[in-house]
Parts: structure tokens; sequence; C-alpha cells
């Protein structure tokens, strides 16, 4: 028999027979995009195509000026306020969208920016084991900081600090540094 599962087929309440049948399983899948550092024409064509492909949508927030793209993502801007931790925050998203993915097969999760920068919610989607998850590259704001300075990143030797964590990041450091993540005027 072909790579089939073997399954018991009832033609009658008194007789059986065994038929292979397909063992075909289908992992459910997260595609994963970024909405670009704020204008509209910084949103690739890839992820234009994948927001107007997948149904089942999700974004982190509404909070970013391409979220717009999304009209009918749900977006998880009340858990900012329902949990007391990003930590929190980033594992309730976590088990929304694979829950999602598990119920529906496919589903679109976008975030602010580049989902490789950053984005904790995209780390943790990439190592849950439920799913497979495809990412699709974006501009990040990074890359406007780099052209409003002028400067080559590697060159300069900048160094990017996560503002949540800037005290121990920081501390000791010499050289130009690019301070992220600094959302609020609690984190300044």
């Amino acid at each position: 028999m072909d790579d089939g599962i073997l399954q018991l087929a009832r033609s009658s309440p008194t007789s059986s027979s065994i038929r292979p049948v397909s063992a075909r399983v289908v992992i459910p899948s997260v595609v994963i995009v970024g909405l670009g550092p704020g204008p509209v024409n910084a949103v690739t064509k890839a992820t234009l195509d994948a927001i107007d492909e997948i149904q089942i949508q999700f974004v982190r927030t509404r909070e970013h000026p391409t979220a717009s793209l999304l009209s009918r993502a749900t977006s998880f801007d009340d858990l900012y306020e329902r949990f007391e931790t990003f930590d929190e925050v980033y594992s309730a998203i976590t088990e929304q969208v694979v829950t999602a993915a598990i119920e529906h097969g496919v589903v679109l999760y976008a975030v602010p920016g580049s989902p490789l920068v950053l984005e904790n919610s995209v780390t943790q989607l990439a190592g849950d084991p439920r799913i497979s998850v495809q990412i699709l590259p974006a501009m990040s704001f990074l890359d406007l900081a780099w052209a409003a300075l002028g400067i080559d990143p590697v060159n300069a030797g900048v160094r990017l600090i996560d503002g949540h964590r800037f005290i121990s990041e920081a501390a000791g450091e010499r050289g130009p540094l690019i301070v992220a993540q600094v959302h609020s005027g609690w984190v300044l």
C-alpha cells in the first residue's frame, strides 16, 4: 500500500473491510507579515498579497499607520490593558493565533515594522511546535533611521538597545546607540 493509513470501513453492519486512506496531514500555518515603518509605500507586495489572500487575520496593534490595511483583522490592543507585563501579552497573542490556525488551517498575523526586529510575539510563534510559520520580511524603522542619520550602521558600529532593558544593555557602552521600544513616557 502507499503511504496511506488503514481505516476500517463497514459496508454493512455485519461485514467490514480494510482500505487505504491518504495520510495527508495538514499542519496549521501562520503567515507573519510586517507592516513596515509607517508609510504605505514601504509595505511589500508580498505582504499586500497575503493580506488579500488570507481570510483570517490578526494585527498586533492598530496603533500603526498601515494597520488600516487590515480592516477585517482582529487586533490585540485590548491585551495591553488586560495584562500587566508584555510577556503575558505575547503569550496570550501566541495562544490566540495558534488556536485560530488550528481551527482554520491558515491565518495571517501582522506586526508593525519588520517581523524580524524586536518582535517577541513572532519569536514565540516561530518556536511553537503546533504550527508552521512563514515570515515575510519587511522594512523596519531602522532602515529609515539609517537613511535619516546618513550612516552605514555596520561601519559606524551602531548598537541597537531595547528601551525596556536600557539600564543593563547600555551600561558601560561607548559609541553610537539606537534605543528602540520607546513607546511611552515611562520607558523613556
